[in-house]
């Protein structure tokens, strides 16, 4: 069997009934839209006229439809799995040629009408970012495309404009003149072709509820079955900046947004929400907080009095609630910033939770703001009847620091926290802050993919973060591009999202990766090249039809990501080599105006785009912030040197910060440390000019056993002279160590050079990890034992982090011990290292970011050093507030990407194993280093790297 939905430039006809619902009839007018842009031949909307015919769509949503009811019977299809479910659909190839699709509900029609479009190859951002679908002469069903849908494994899932402007303000002003429902068309079609169901509407300066003109963005909303809601201080159905328009000293509703000095205004103004945006499907927020997010009491408040008004305040609107729009209407109470303190309480003073006034009522919990999980539901917590929601964020606008640019958000970050929240039982809403939504489209897929099909992309699919992208890139770019093409999108995309997950440019300054320590910011500065390089030679590749997609999903945000980071990369070194009195500090400076001047390039670019669709969406500030909104942002400072009138030249190891050129009064040495790793037979030297103008050097070395690359040269920038060492040939080893001497010598100074050499390590296990001049790195995936346990395991998670991948044990609710002696039990990985000396060595562990997932709790894990006894280790300092701006160790973690933990340990000389155990929920290993006391780990913003096996 098969169903023609198109050919020989024939398309069958949606087949609809009276009383079809009028959202259902609009998204079948978009769905043949979709169908005549793949095709070019538009079917028609006809009325159900009693009879099956062959070659027809029909569309049916039961309990509301004759039709389907009448096609089941003679079909022989049964009907009887859908009723009762939640936003379900069949999609059916019937026995005579036609196809029918019924849904449980609405959103179960409009969503087996949209799936029509998927199996087309139309994005969900045809619209919003401009995807073309690939052309088809023929659409044709067989009978294996025939599917039931699953209920949502969330049950509402959606989206929240929020941070508009700049970008997204001036955008809808200046296309559609305002926050109307023409604009929210758009942004609904996207929402329900995403498979979501829930939105929070932008509400800096608009109101939803007015702006339509008048109710028209509500009514819209409701005619598709997208379910309202209101921010976390916007209460009954009232919106934040509808309060300015009505309040007064003469207003009925009073002038004060205060309940115990304005009780009778407020209720009032609520009820006249509730009666007016009532009739439509909410979800209404509860509960108060004070004007424009802030506290309701101000800060001279007890806990005692917040938590006594606020039950208060939540009993009045459950009230009005039930007299203004009906019993058992969904609400919720975000417990948002200081509600959270409010809803738990404290030792002496009782907060919300066991509060029965809260019975029914969704609770929604937040995270850091930052994408970090901060207080999940306990067991007990888990049987409240309303459930419990996370708002989530790909955008803040807030301390420490905003970001509201280009996506920097990262698939395995939001997989591993929203699987947890997940895993906890957070299963009633998801709502991710996405700003503008522009440039946000990519991680949003994934939020609400993972939201509508759990069991698919969730916890027990570990690789889920790779596998969506190959499909997100295959779903968006694969009716055009060739496979290659493909994997190189694949390929921008991960890099461009690891490079803000590392550091969102906003937060990026000069000195965020080390101009010179273990050459970070060169290799930074590679990466930016191949990803710039390898996006300008595809978009070259690009059909015309794709070249505005292209632009929008990948080359700006890819693009613009990595021309802000080399505008500061390039300003981290300036600064260093100006203070150097090096005259390529100059050349930097010329390369960070011209960063500046491509920036400001790619928005002009993107506003141009199509006419200028998206004009005003890349108006997001983005570089050089100083507090932590984008006032008094600025580009990164230009120093200019002038060269010294006499022959300058400065020397420095790779690698290394000390300089010099070789004066007889500061008699600087240059040491080259590089050869202390048995390894490494070749190692750098870094000259730089000083003057004006060039200057000849050569090379005095009396050893044979050292080779310069050359012997004598000229220099005026910046020249890298490789060293080489004839380890195999030494004889005058004295106890496994060895120094070399020679200098460059020129008109102005001889630069003395000091080489440091290392023996090989005797009797290094194979697969060890060796140090290094009194330091060792090791990648958290490179154990050499795995050890499961009752309880459970650890998993790698690739590409975790911001180096190489993350460990962390499931399940993810599971906390492994509580006490020392119990440690022993937990899941186990076991790491090899070989140190020269014994003695105190300073173990840093690199985790990923974490806060306590239970009110006053912890984050702990367990640690063992050759089989003695393991340790608690504790991550969280006391007196820290995750998510409170005023605490700096929250703050510093946030930013940075990495909780670092620092922990004492005694080594032995030669081999040595380290354990590491699993403990409490969100202990993520990414990376494990050891720094022997009274070594000094050099600043750097990624750390040590890994450093060698023995066998590598």
């Amino acid at each position: 069997m098969e169903a023609i939905l198109v050919k020989d430039q024939k398309a069958a006809a949606f087949v609809m009934e009276d009383g079809t619902f009028e959202g259902v009839y609009r998204i079948t007018e978009k769905v043949c839209g979709d169908v005549e842009q793949v095709t070019g031949v538009r079917p028609k909307i006809i009325k159900w006229q009693g009879e099956l015919q062959p070659a027809q769509v029909y569309v049916a949503t039961l309990g509301n439809s004759e039709m389907s009811e009448a096609i089941a019977e003679e079909e022989g299809i049964e009907l009887s799995s859908l009723c009762g479910k939640r936003e379900c659909f069949l999609f059916q190839v019937l026995k005579n040629g036609s196809l029918l699709i019924a849904g449980s509900d609405k959103r179960g029609t409009i969503y087996g009408l949209f799936h029509i479009s998927e199996l087309m190859g139309v994005s969900p951002f045809v619209h919003f970012a401009d995807v073309v679908p690939a052309p088809q002469k023929e659409i044709i069903f067989s009978e294996k495309d025939s599917m039931q849908s699953k209920e949502p494994s969330v049950k509402y899932r959606g989206f929240f404009i929020n941070d508009e402007w700049p970008a997204f303000g001036n955008w809808t002003f200046s296309h559609y003149g305002g926050f109307t429902a023409e604009m929210y068309d758009l942004i609904f079609e996207t929402l329900l072709r995403l498979k979501g169901n829930y939105l929070w509407p932008a509400m800096w300066t608009s109101s939803f509820s007015l702006d339509g003109p008048g109710e028209e963005n509500a009514r819209l909303a409701d005619c598709y079955g997208i379910v309202m809601s209101n921010s976390h201080h916007e209460p009954c159905l009232r919106h934040s900046e509808e309060w300015d328009l009505v309040r007064g000293e003469d207003s009925v509703y009073g002038n004060e947004w205060s309940y115990l000095t304005n009780r009778e205004g407020l209720i009032r103004y609520w009820r006249d929400g509730l009666l007016r945006s009532g009739k439509y499907e909410n979800i209404i927020t509860i509960g108060m907080r004070g004007e424009r997010d802030s506290l309701m009491l101000g800060e001279d408040a007890s806990l005692e009095q917040n938590i006594s008004l606020l039950k208060e305040i939540i009993t009045e609107q459950r009230k009005l609630i039930r007299e203004c729009v009906g019993e058992n209407e969904p609400e919720m109470l975000a417990l948002y910033k200081e509600v959270e303190a409010y809803y738990y309480g404290d030792e002496t003073t009782p907060g919300l939770k066991d509060w029965d006034g809260l019975d029914g009522v969704t609770l929604m919990l937040c995270e850091d703001n930052y994408g970090n999980m901060r207080t999940l539901p306990t067991e007990e917590m888990r049987s409240h009847r309303g459930g419990f929601g996370m708002y989530y964020h790909f955008d803040y606008h807030g301390s420490p620091v905003s970001y509201e640019w280009v996506n920097s958000s990262y698939l395995p970050k939001i997989w591993d926290q929203m699987t947890m929240a997940y895993d906890f039982g957070v299963r009633d809403i998801w709502i991710v802050n996405v700003g503008d939504l522009k440039f946000q489209e990519y991680p949003l897929s994934f939020f609400m993919d993972l939201a509508y099909d759990y069991e698919k992309w969730g916890s027990s699919r570990i690789h889920a973060p790779q596998d969506y992208l190959a499909y997100w890139v295959k779903r968006e770019f694969g009716g055009w591009f060739y496979e290659a093409q493909q994997d190189a999108v694949y390929r921008i995309m991960q890099q461009y999202t690891k490079m803000n997950h590392n550091c969102k440019p906003e937060a990026m300054r000069a000195d965020t990766y080390h101009p010179v320590h273990f050459g970070e910011a060169d290799k930074r500065q590679k990466e930016n090249e191949r990803l710039e390089a390898e996006t300008e030679k595809l978009l070259s590749s690009v059909p015309e039809e794709m070249l505005p997609a292209f632009w929008e999903l990948v080359y700006y945000p890819a693009m613009g990501s990595a021309n802000a980071s080399d505008m500061q990369l390039y300003a981290g070194k300036n600064s260093f080599f100006a203070k150097m009195g090096a005259v390529c500090a100059n050349d930097y400076a010329e390369k960070i105006k011209a960063c500046i001047e491509k920036d400001r390039l790619l928005t002009e670019r993107f506003h141009q785009l199509l006419d200028g669709k998206w004009d005003g969406m890349a108006l997001s500030e983005h570089i050089g912030f100083v507090n932590w909104n984008d006032e008094e942002c600025r580009y990164p400072l230009m120093t200019f040197i002038e060269p010294a009138n006499k022959p300058r030249i400065f020397a420095m190891s790779e690698g290394g910060d000390v300089c010099t050129a070789g004066g007889d009064w500061t008699k600087k040495l240059i040491v080259m440390r590089q050869f202390l790793d048995p390894a490494v037979s070749e190692a750098s030297l870094l000259l730089f000019g000083g003057s004006k103008e060039k200057v000849p050097y050569h090379i005095e070395c009396k050893s044979p056993w050292v080779l310069p690359g050359k012997m004598q040269g000229v220099t005026d920038r910046e020249e890298v002279l490789t060293v080489q060492i004839k380890r195999d040939e030494i004889t005058d080893w004295e106890n496994d160590h060895r120094t070399y001497d020679f200098e460059v010598c020129y008109e102005g100074g001889r630069i003395p050079v000091k080489i440091l050499l290392e023996k090989d390590l005797p009797g290094c296990p194979a697969e060890a990890f060796y140090e290094t001049d009194g330091m060792l790195s090791v990648e958290a995936e490179h154990f050499i034992c795995n050890e499961k346990a009752d309880a459970g395991a650890f998993y790698v998670l690739p590409e975790y982090g911001k180096t190489l991948s993350g460990v962390k044990a499931y399940p993810q609710t599971k906390t492994f011990f509580e006490m020392a002696e119990q440690i022993r039990q937990a899941p186990k990985l076991t790491y090899q290292i070989y140190v020269r000396e014994a003695g105190e060595y300073e173990m840093i562990c690199y985790t990923a970011p974490a806060n306590p997932v239970c009110q006053g709790g912890s984050v702990y894990f367990g640690c063992a050093v050759n089989g003695n006894a393991p340790q608690k280790i504790e991550m969280i300092p006391d007196g820290y507030r995750s998510g409170e701006p005023s605490c700096a160790e929250w703050a510093k973690m946030v930013v940075d990407q990495i909780r670092v933990v620092r922990v004492q340990v005694t080594l032995q000389s030669g081999e040595n194993e380290i354990g590491i155990y699993a403990g409490t929920p969100g202990f993520l290993l990414e990376k494990l280093t050891f720094v022997r006391k009274g070594k000094h780990l050099p600043e750097s913003g990624l750390g040590l790297p890994e450093t060698r096996r023995t066998n590598r």
